[in-house]
């Protein structure tokens, strides 16, 4: 989820948002990664992302790096440097050395005050492969990747009338049999069949955001073993102004009790609260989640315990994450007040660790 930009408090700015993907590697190297060995949390830049800017979702097939965008401002306040967007978002593919080949419009409603957030890749063969959108207007998009110049269709969407103040997809990711689940600011789980049905998997009163209509869950990726799906939430209402990683098991019918916290980011005197987006599992179980408020991204072990930050001047609302190689991509979103063009890059960010593979089932 996303609500773009910052609110003001006698601490300081507070961003709220709540608006990812990792994959295998698409190649030995990209252009980023040298050969001299780089230091855990060497950063560099992938790729710039043009206009309308603020990258969100990223992932990564064979041979693309795709990229989706969110550019319509949520407070869309003039007087902070907010807007709304009648242009369309993009989804914009890369190859392996950061160089933009295609780009893709999405039509969004006149003056949008949102956009794109969360991709997903099938595993279907040439020429039926397919990359997800998630619209947090509700809906998920589908866009063929064989076909040149394909136009997104609509995928699902969803059975709640009222647009993102009632359910705001965020994130999605596959499970096993080609089930999506996706992540709802509201606060809510869903699943959604192949054949595109989605329907409420779960919700419970400790996924709410600080904010009640904002702050809940974003990210989501399922663990190494399979059995579990992982979410953030940006600024807790149940831990106040904390972020926070869950868990629930891929069972059919979750019910309160399943629920299990694996991590809480404290609130800390004088700083930005931590206010958690993507995550992204490595091979070793390991999870790395971005941190929007700190413009940091923070390094869990297997058992939820923080083991490392990564900072860079690079980072600007780091937002999505996505493994290859040894490496993470990580979207900068620059969602400040008065956003920065010029800092609507991915960022290439060495961690010295393999990703989880995603799955990819044949849909």
């Amino acid at each position: 989820m996303k609500m773009n930009r910052r609110w003001w408090t006698k601490g300081g700015p507070v961003v709220v948002l709540a608006a990812i993907g990792f994959g295998q590697g698409i190649g030995p190297t990209l252009a980023s990664e040298t050969l001299n060995h780089p230091a855990i949390g060497d950063t560099t830049v992938f790729a710039s992302v043009p206009a309308p800017g603020h990258p969100f979702g990223v992932a990564v097939d064979k041979s693309r790096v795709y990229v989706s965008t969110s550019a319509g401002d949520f407070f869309a306040n003039p007087a902070t440097g907010g807007h709304l967007n009648s242009d369309g978002e993009r989804v914009f593919a890369y190859d392996n050395n950061g160089k933009l080949v295609t780009t893709t419009t999405v039509a969004t409603m006149p003056n949008s005050n949102m956009g794109l957030f969360g991709l997903a890749l099938d595993g279907n063969p040439t020429p039926d492969h397919q990359l997800y959108i998630a619209d947090m207007n509700g809906r998920i998009l589908r866009l063929s990747l064989d076909h040149e110049n394909a136009a997104p269709v609509l995928f699902a969407q969803a059975p709640l009338a009222g647009g993102w103040m009632v359910t705001m997809w965020n994130d999605l990711v596959f499970d096993r049999v080609g089930n999506l689940f996706m992540t709802d600011d509201k606060p809510r789980i869903w699943r959604v069949t192949p054949d595109g049905q989605p329907s409420i998997w779960f919700q419970d009163p400790r996924l709410t955001g600080l904010f009640g209509f904002a702050g809940g869950p974003l990210g989501g990726r399922i663990d190494p073993t399979g059995k579990f799906l992982y979410f953030t939430i940006t600024v807790s209402a149940v831990f106040p102004g904390e972020a926070v990683v869950y868990r629930i098991p891929l069972v059919d019918h979750p019910s309160a009790s399943d629920l299990q916290l694996v991590h809480r980011f404290p609130v800390v005197a004088g700083q930005q609260l931590p206010q958690a987006t993507g995550l992204a599992f490595a091979s070793s179980g390991n999870i790395y989640v971005a941190l929007i408020g700190t413009n940091q991204i923070a390094v869990l072990d297997p058992a939820g315990n923080e083991i490392r930050r990564i900072s860079s001047p690079l980072f600007d609302s780091p937002w999505g994450l996505a493994f290859v190689g040894q490496s993470l991509l990580v979207t900068n979103a620059s969602i400040e007040p008065f956003e920065v063009p010029d800092h609507w890059k991915v960022l290439t960010v060495f961690v010295g660790e393999r990703g989880l593979p995603l799955n990819r089932p044949r849909t």
